[in-house]
């Protein structure tokens, strides 16, 4: 889907189109969601965050000003239904970690300490990894759901896969001296 495209989506639901926003939805909502698993850290509370975010969304959509901007827009609503959460409750963090990436990705066998380590970074640095890694989204994408430079992406993305990389140099230093 083109900027144009979704410019034209957002002035179309902000106009009440529910089809442009089922269009919006299918879009983006797997991103945003993978966005607030990565802040949440449960599926349910996910769940719960993401449909406030597309209510928010659709009572919002007449008020944004610029079309354009609807992807920050969007996580920026997402952020705020997560934080709104959290403050309402108590954390209760997945029965496994995996549960961040697809179960179904289960075939390296350092997978699982890949999904663990994923699960120690801090929020906003999971969501990053998430997005580029499962999503494919490139760091331009991320930045801009983020309202970050494209920099800053690539940077903590780094980060990220050093951190990743020497968890896995552990495991594997620590099973040799076995």
């Amino acid at each position: 889907m083109g900027q144009r495209t979704i410019r034209e989506d957002v002035r179309a639901a902000a106009g009440g189109d529910r089809v442009a926003f089922g269009r919006l939805y299918d879009r983006w909502s797997r991103a945003v969601f993978l966005d607030l698993v990565a802040r949440l850290r449960t599926r349910e509370d996910a769940e719960d965050a993401l449909q406030r975010t597309w209510l928010d969304a659709w009572r919002g959509l007449p008020g944004l000003a610029d079309p354009a901007r609807f992807v920050p827009w969007l996580f920026r609503i997402a952020r705020n239904r997560a934080r709104d959460l959290r403050r309402r409750r108590t954390p209760r963090l997945l029965g496994e970690p995996e549960e961040l990436i697809a179960p179904e990705s289960r075939v390296h066998p350092d997978s699982d300490r890949v999904r663990a380590l994923v699960a120690e970074l801090r929020p906003d640095t999971r969501a990053v990894v998430l997005l580029r890694a499962v999503e494919g989204w490139s760091a331009e994408e991320v930045a801009a759901a983020r309202g970050w430079s494209a920099s800053t992406v690539r940077r903590r993305y780094a980060r990220a896969l050093r951190h990743l990389r020497a968890g896995l140099e552990r495991r594997a230093s620590h099973e040799i001296e076995r």
